[in-house]
């Protein structure tokens, strides 16, 4: 009987254990949130994202989240799929969660002033992430030197032709990032008088379908250009896509940034003249160094400081690469971003290096 009643219990027991491992198991529902799950003694990131539709995004956060988890600490990510007034609201939501540290890839800085004010009245520091955020609140800045983003597009197209006429597609307004990046191109083409942007507009949000009907629109026109200059990769594929239509694709000039494997792509098959190369994993990698040093009482390094209002925000500033068909294999392949196999994925076997 004793033994009937032991084999009972021992049953019931495994039984329960059994029900809670599967239910430990199963997936979370990470629609608009993803938690990094650690003990409540772990310092709390809130990363507000603008968006995980382009290719570098969900680098950034995969990345990122892996680095703070390393550290000791535990994320929450939130996307706010483009709408600023999402992002708001996302940003006040991580606020109420008491997070030790906010790290904000802001959609439009402009409207983030009550929320930075809002985080800091409550003892949450401040990180602006990839984009500035002219808040003299803010605690930390981290991002490449965009304005060397510009200057490397430019000298690529330099060193390609020594005069030409240009349409430049910057990415959305609300960016610091874009006008920095048009700061690094008129450095450049004030050395070349010969280097004339026949037509300047701008992608709203960074919108690559944007962008694209806007290309459409102005290939319909009688305007002559020699090349296009866009602010990241994903108006470079629209550039292209535009082009294609036209059967001018391959012989425009087309540069971008960020290095994502489609662009990639093209630069070997001939469509895309360059891109810039930002590691993704040292931007992270260093983000989630800084959130954790200021969760824990310390200073992040930085090597620059940006000036708000007479506030000095220390600023951690990275340096990009100009990445063409000369060194793509040296740069992109070899430091393991992106494989030989999808990078020339579209070109013939006895075409590759």
């Amino acid at each position: 009987m004793l033994q009937r009643i032991v084999r009972s219990t021992l049953s019931i027991s495994l039984a329960i254990l059994l029900t809670l491992g599967l239910a430990a198991c199963q997936p979370q529902d990470q629609t608009d949130e993803t938690v990094a799950k650690g003990t409540s003694t772990q310092p709390v990131i809130g990363f507000a994202m603008d968006t995980l539709v382009i290719e570098r995004w969900e680098s950034d956060r995969n990345i990122f989240v892996a680095a703070v988890n390393e550290l000791g600490g535990e994320v929450i990510v939130q996307n706010a799929n483009g709408s600023s007034e999402e992002q708001e609201n996302q940003i006040r939501y991580l606020i109420k969660k008491s997070v030790d540290v906010l790290v904000i890839v802001a959609i439009n800085e402009k409207d983030l002033a009550d929320e930075i004010r809002l985080a800091k009245e409550r003892g949450i520091h401040v990180i602006a992430y990839d984009r500035m955020i002219h808040q003299p609140d803010l605690d930390f800045y981290i991002s490449f030197d965009s304005a060397a983003v510009g200057e490397l597009m430019a000298r690529a197209l330099v060193r390609q032709k020594p005069e030409g006429r240009y349409i430049l597609m910057n990415g959305s307004p609300d960016d610091w990032n874009s006008a920095l990046i048009r700061k690094g191109i008129d450095t450049v083409f004030a050395e070349y008088p010969s280097y004339v942007i026949v037509r300047e507009t701008s992608a709203t949000n960074w919108s690559a379908d944007d962008a694209y009907a806007q290309f459409r629109q102005i290939l319909v026109t009688d305007v002559d250009f020699d090349g296009i200059l866009c602010g990241n990769d994903a108006l470079a594929g629209a550039a292209v896509r535009a082009l294609a239509l036209y059967r001018k694709s391959g012989d425009i000039a087309v540069t971008g940034q960020d290095a994502d494997l489609d662009a990639c792509q093209r630069i070997v098959e001939g469509t895309q003249l360059m891109t810039v190369y930002k590691p993704i994993g040292t931007l992270a990698k260093a983000a989630a160094e800084a959130a954790m040093a200021l969760a824990r009482g310390d200073s992040p390094q930085a090597n620059d400081t940006i000036d708000v209002n007479g506030t000095k925000i220390p600023y951690a500033r990275l340096i990009p690469v100009a990445v063409d068909r000369s060194n793509i294999d040296a740069v992109i392949i070899a430091s393991g971003f992106h494989s030989q196999k999808d990078v020339y994925r579209n070109i013939l076997p006895d075409q590759e290096p």
